[in-house]
């Protein structure tokens, strides 16, 4: 998968010290393994004759045989789902008791004529009808939303998709696009850096960011999907070079589209000044550790753009995750960005941006021959689903990731929050700082946005 095509003009790479088996991030640890094995076991004994049907069709069928192999955990996934009420569930399928299954393995194993619902609160039917993309997935409507739809925003209900139309900014907040300082090749790197602020304001953790990019980059574009209020931009001043903030409606993509126009008509991208481009956005926190370790470490490897992590979520091949991305001279050369932004229309829904964007642009260069990396590798990235992400200690301390995930600290992770955050307190104590604050930011946010849905859709 990683085969290097080779290009003629570059010198091949000095030999790796070592290559640590951690290295290798895969969900098939001991633990899961074990949880798999036991469960299957129990599965076995109590239901013998169900358990080798569904290994029959497992021995025909790959993906059969895969569901089989995340039985127990797509089972404990719907036992701990808040949107599951298995009492309720039960109460509207008597069926249940005369089958021995539980509520939740009746669910998860029966295509249910009731549209899916698991709940009151959640119906598989809808779900579906908002997330077209789920059916190619192949799982359970709940499985799926709590194991990567809570990580993605998908919508559950009608009224939270209504909610998601165009936002409304403060009155006085106005559309920028100024420059602010063009600083001098010394590490040969160039960003563009997309965040969006729903209340006019360039939040700490983006200025923390940016002062983290700023120790592997010369020049920073800040490209916001949103305007500024009046004296914003001077919180840039020394951070970023120049600031191109408007609404767009094409999330992140937008705002890279926009900022490599600008990188290019600013002379940012010419080959004696830069080597890399970067592409970040403000859905992680960083740094946790500092920037250059990881740019030292991928500076030994052979590729043409990588990003921090793979990920096999929506797709049937490893992608590269789009919140952080590096574009190597080949590919700046041969104009193949500017081609892909082309093909695409400028304004995009969120699942839009997901599977035109995100999903598409590592098959997009590969197609044109460039070889994609991540620096963190994945074991089996073809046998099972895996979204890096949900496990941020593992990322931090075992692959030395600089990045965390805002949505981790909102409860969508594997791992607890607040002992996500007692780790990177370890490492960068003013990053923990801003993200408690953070936190209490967006529940203040999240309040107010639940009053006024409530208040619409009454």
């Amino acid at each position: 998968m990683f085969n290097r095509r080779p290009h003629a003009q570059q010198s091949p790479p000095p030999p790796r010290k070592t290559d640590r088996p951690d290295f290798l991030f895969s969900f098939f640890t001991p633990g899961v393994l074990a949880r798999t094995a036991f469960g299957l076991a129990a599965f076995a004994i109590r239901h013998p004759r169900l358990f080798a049907r569904l290994l029959r069709e497992g021995v025909r069928d790959r993906r059969a045989f895969i569901r089989l192999l995340r039985l127990p955990i797509d089972l404990l996934t719907i036992h701990r789902s808040p949107l599951f009420d298995r009492e309720w569930y039960a109460a509207n399928h008597p069926e249940i008791a005369r089958s021995g299954l539980s509520p939740e393995l009746h669910y998860l194993l029966h295509d249910l004529p009731d549209d899916w619902r698991a709940s009151p609160d959640f119906s598989g039917a809808v779900y579906l009808e908002l997330n077209p993309e789920v059916r190619a997935d192949g799982l359970n409507p709940l499985v799926h939303y709590e194991q990567y739809g809570r990580f993605i925003g998908c919508p559950v209900t009608r009224a939270e998709a209504a909610a998601r139309e165009e936002p409304v900014f403060p009155a006085d907040a106005r559309e920028l696009d100024l420059g602010l300082g063009d600083e001098p090749s010394v590490h040969g790197r160039t960003a563009v850096y997309a965040s969006f602020s729903p209340d006019g304001r360039i939040p700490d953790r983006d200025l923390l960011y940016l002062r983290g990019l700023r120790e592997v980059c010369d020049n920073i574009v800040y490209a916001a999907n949103s305007p500024l209020l009046p004296g914003e931009e001077e919180k840039l001043r020394g951070l970023a070079s120049a600031a191109v903030c408007r609404w767009h409606g094409g999330y992140d993509f937008g705002s890279w589209r926009i900022g490599l126009r600008a990188v290019r008509e600013r002379g940012w991208l010419a080959a004696e000044r830069c080597h890399e481009l970067v592409f970040a956005n403000s859905s992680c926190y960083a740094p946790v550790r500092p920037f250059p370790g990881m740019f030292r470490a991928m500076e030994k490897r052979r590729a043409d753009f990588w990003g921090l992590t793979f990920n096999t979520q929506r797709s049937g091949t490893p992608h590269l995750q789009s919140f952080f991305l590096v574009f190597r001279r080949p590919v700046l050369d041969s104009g193949a960005l500017e081609s892909f932004f082309a093909e695409r229309p400028a304004r995009a829904t969120r699942n839009e941006a997901i599977d035109r964007f995100e999903i598409q642009l590592t098959a997009h260069l590969r197609s044109r021959g460039f070889v994609p990396d991540a620096f963190v590798r994945p074991l089996f990235p073809r046998l099972h689903e895996f979204t890096p992400t949900t496990r941020p200690i593992d990322l931090i301390r075992r692959h030395k990731s600089p990045l965390v995930k805002t949505k981790v600290f909102s409860g969508e992770s594997s791992q607890p929050p607040e002992r996500v955050l007692a780790f990177v307190e370890r490492l960068n104590p003013e990053l923990a700082m801003t993200i408690q604050s953070d936190r209490n930011h967006r529940r203040s946010l999240a309040g107010l946005q639940t009053r006024i849905r409530s208040a619409f859709f009454r």
